[in-house]
């Protein structure tokens, strides 16, 4: 009967020794971890045109202004909106303008659209393309890019438009946007 005591007493032990290991475990895991901090922010957008240039003329047209003048802004201006104004005189005649956009801030950009709209009277005689540059195109922090937009006098026109449709102008805005893909990933 001694034997049975003494393993009724160790069971008993051995319980409360597990009882006891089961509470100090669940007062350490149920204590309230608090984190104290601050977080700064240190991220800059800073997407523009940095440059726009007649790069290449095609017969007898002419580029008569490219607003704003980006070589002379004022310090601090920047914009994502440029206009070419060019003076078609015959079928075939073009100019292409070399557009740069740069990334001078942190943060990557996401060109999300590129708009197009004549700033004089919309022609069937003038047409323009753009090369080099499309939506969802990711430009990196740092990073520059050029494109090519090209305004051309179409060789199929076979009379003389009125004067007014030979001077066309053409303003361009491009929309960027924070490039939130690798964020997701």
């Amino acid at each position: 009967m001694e034997q049975r005591n003494k393993n009724k007493n160790a069971l008993i032990g051995g319980l409360l020794a597990i009882v006891f290991v089961m509470a100090v475990g669940y007062a350490a895991f149920a204590t309230q971890l608090n984190i104290n901090g601050t977080a700064n922010i240190t991220s800059n957008w800073d997407v523009h045109i940095q440059n726009v240039e007649a790069t290449n003329t095609v017969g007898t047209a002419t580029s008569k202004s490219i607003t704003p003048d980006f070589a002379n802004l004022p310090e601090g201006t920047k914009t994502l909106t440029a206009s070419f104004e060019t003076d078609l005189v015959a079928p075939g005649d073009a100019i292409t303008y070399t557009v740069t956009v740069k990334n001078g801030g942190t943060l990557d950009a996401k060109l999300s659209d590129i708009v197009f709209n004549f700033t004089t009277t919309e022609t069937n005689a003038i047409e323009y393309s753009y090369s080099g540059i499309a939506e969802n195109d990711t430009l990196a922090a740092g990073a520059d890019k050029s494109f090519t937009v090209t305004v051309k006098y179409k060789e199929s026109i076979t009379s003389q438009p009125a004067e007014a449709d030979k001077t066309n102008g053409l303003t361009m805005t491009l929309t960027y946007v924070q490039n939130t893909t690798e964020a997701a990933e």
